[in-house]
């Protein structure tokens, strides 16, 4: 069976736009041209694929079942497209997206903003944090082109390398009464300590690791960033444990001590990740080198 590749592009447009009018205008398409694709592909699939309610449509069981394929496949066509074209950094006007969570944009971007402003200045970045259980679609979609993260289970489709090896460490305020020359396990577990987590509720990282020695601290705050629970460290008794990059990094600037983790815990390995279908897109293998340069400059 023959089916024209043109009604995905239309069966993607009806199911981000959500309207046949707003799908028309984004295609540039005449309403009753998408209406009659619309029916060609419920013919194909041998289902509804949208309903109506009001001027809304809204995908069936099917639809929600097919996008993410439909969507790479288009993705992979437009590489295609791409590819075809000599990647000239200099001129290229690509709008770029990166994943990063948590101190990884303040730690990186730095780096490698100094690493392409020069050599790409064309070139637009966004910086996006998405969910950890998002990134293999959003990478397969083409809605973010790589991302920064810890080590993650991901499938066979998504490609890593790791870029830096990080250790756990502990950050007081200077001068922290209660903390001598070093801080020890007892004094460690003895303080209020603050849990940065983008999740409202469930322990971190240290935690679990805490619980499997038989260990408990106690979590007197609980916020987004390292920056702000930094902030809050410097006029408090309370303590802080993060990546020692990080720490390092807000010391410059913060009236903070940096103490070695009272425990040993397993290092936090970071990796860049990327869809196998951009491994050899010029834009993305340039973009993923430039960001290996600036992670071995930090």
């Amino acid at each position: 069976m023959k089916i024209d590749l043109n009604l995905f592009v239309v069966f993607d447009a009806i199911y981000s736009e959500g309207n046949l009018t707003k799908a028309a205008n984004v295609l540039n398409l005449s309403q009753p041209a998408v209406s009659h694709a619309l029916a060609r592909l419920r013919t194909n699939f041998d289902d509804a694929l949208f309903t109506r309610q009001g001027n809304a449509m809204h995908p069936t069981a099917v639809a929600k079942n097919v996008i993410a394929d439909v969507r790479e496949a288009l993705h992979q066509l437009q590489l295609t497209l791409v590819q075809s074209k000599q990647f000239d950094p200099s001129t290229t006007r690509k709008h770029c997206a990166i994943s990063l969570h948590g101190s990884l944009e303040a730690s990186y971007l730095p780096f490698l903003m100094a690493k392409i402003s020069n050599e790409a200045p064309q070139i637009n970045l966004t910086s996006t944090r998405v969910r950890r259980s998002d990134l293999e679609n959003k990478l397969a979609s083409g809605d973010i082109d790589l991302a920064i993260d810890i080590l993650l289970p991901v499938n066979e489709n998504i490609l890593h390398t790791q870029i830096e090896q990080d250790q756990l460490v502990v950050v007081a305020a200077k001068n922290h009464p209660l903390i001598k020359e070093s801080l020890s396990l007892e004094n460690y577990l003895t303080q209020t300590h603050i849990l940065v987590s983008s999740r409202t509720a469930g322990p971190g990282i240290e935690d679990f690791e805490l619980g499997r020695l038989g260990l408990q601290r106690k979590v007197g705050l609980r916020c987004q960033h390292y920056f702000s629970a930094c902030r809050v460290v410097e006029s408090s008794e309370m303590l802080l444990t993060l990546p020692e990059s990080a720490a390092k990094m807000f010391a410059q600037t913060m009236t903070i001590t940096l103490y070695p983790l009272p425990v040993d815990l397993p290092s936090i390995d970071v990796h860049l990740y990327w869809h196998m279908n951009v491994n050899k897109e010029p834009a993305n293998k340039w973009l993923r080198n430039k960001i290996l340069m600036a992670a071995s400059a930090r």
